[in-house]
């Protein structure tokens, strides 16, 4: 399979964090670096773009239809219309040369996301959930590069620390920290490294791969089953959008020799996303 680019689609110097608005019928994702916030209006074929007063690491949406904003400051309320933010909770705050990352809602409604350190080395860090109370609870510590997760039960939860280039299946309780670690796909044979990632309705794993200018798709237990071919290296994530969740987008970053890097892209690879997997529910204003 081949993804192609979408209509109009602008190249973002580091294009992450895809979000299908059901209600809205619109497609949202984030540039970490040139800090803004597109919208693909589906109906219309058309992508709009507002800058973000903060750099965001991960765009999630909650079932109660905010949109949650993982950013250098911590966790964020964001308004779609404006790109303006509110701090919700600072996560290392005392930490100027770390910033939060990938992340998603967990099934009890509350955003995750981990942080990293800027440049090298990577000193690891943890993965933090932002609780009902507001606070900020960390649930898995060590963690270089937190990358794609998304959870196939409510109580497990699929994680890719990038540089171990390996997704790890973990238990998940509702509340206190990660259980053990219950199954270890390892991805090292496949070109890249493991990036953002998505679950179809069948709890197949979708995996983007930095450099490696792919989307593969894996059984849980770690079969190969499909491979989308994104034709520039740098695929950052995917989800599952469109009325029918049939159509997957990938996200990709901006690199000199590649003409279309850093564009969206998108392929019907024949499945489906899960309802609820990702997705904001009752839209966002």
């Amino acid at each position: 399979m081949h993804a192609e680019p979408v209509a109009d689609a602008t190249r973002l110097a580091l294009g992450e964090g895809p979000v299908w608005d059901a209600p809205a019928r619109r497609l949202r994702w984030i540039d970490i670096k040139e800090p803004r916030l597109f919208t693909l209006d589906q109906p219309a074929d058309r992508i709009e773009s507002v800058e973000l007063d903060v750099v965001p690491g991960a765009l999630i949406p909650c079932p109660d239809g905010r949109l949650v904003l993982a950013s250098e400051r911590g966790f964020e309320l964001l308004d779609a219309a404006t790109g303006r933010t509110s701090l919700l909770a600072p996560v290392e705050a005392d930490r100027p040369d770390r910033r939060m990352n990938d992340g998603k809602c967990d099934p009890y409604g509350r955003p995750v996301a981990g942080t990293m350190q800027r440049a090298e080395p990577r000193q690891p860090g943890p993965l933090y959930r932002l609780e009902d109370d507001g606070g900020v609870q960390p649930i898995l510590d060590g963690l270089a590069i937190p990358n794609g997760l998304d959870w196939p039960e409510p109580d497990r939860l699929w994680h890719i620390d990038t540089p171990t280039r390996r997704i790890d299946l973990y238990e998940y309780p509702e509340h206190g920290p990660l259980g053990r670690r219950i199954r270890s796909l390892d991805v090292s044979h496949l070109p890249g490294s493991p990036d953002g990632m998505t679950l179809d309705a069948d709890g197949n794993l979708w995996v983007a791969f930095w450099d490696g200018g792919a989307v593969h798709c894996l059984s849980p237990e770690g079969r190969p089953l499909a491979t989308v071919e994104v034709p520039v290296p740098r695929a950052t994530s995917c989800a599952f959008g469109g009325p029918d969740l049939r159509t997957l987008y990938v996200t990709t970053a901006r690199s000199a020799e590649h003409p279309l890097s850093g564009a969206l892209f998108s392929v019907l690879p024949g499945v489906s996303g899960r309802r609820g997997g990702g997705q904001l529910e009752h839209g966002a204003q």
